[in-house]
């Protein structure tokens, strides 16, 4: 094992005492990244949830797909359950 002089034990404290900031800083902003990510899971966890009907009736598109469409399916878009019309 290498033992370093004091020299270099001193640019050691520096450098260790100059990024101290930045060093919490980054720590906050991985664990604010954590929370942003369970937070984007559960919503769009909701999302699916609210989308799941609109799937089924409009052959596995999503409601902005089908607004975006004006109300009309495209027919290149195989249908999973056919719904009989009356």
């Amino acid at each position: 094992m290498t033992k370093l002089n004091r020299f270099q034990m001193a640019a050691v404290k520096r450098t260790a005492q100059n990024t101290k900031k930045l060093v919490g800083k980054r720590n906050k902003i991985n664990q604010q990244m954590r929370e942003l990510a369970a937070e984007l899971i559960q919503v769009n966890e909701a999302i699916d949830a609210w989308e799941a009907p609109i799937k089924l009736i409009a052959n596995g598109l999503t409601s902005e797909e089908v607004l975006a469409c004006n109300g009309e399916i495209p027919e290149n878009v195989e249908v999973e359950n056919p719904q009989p019309e009356n």
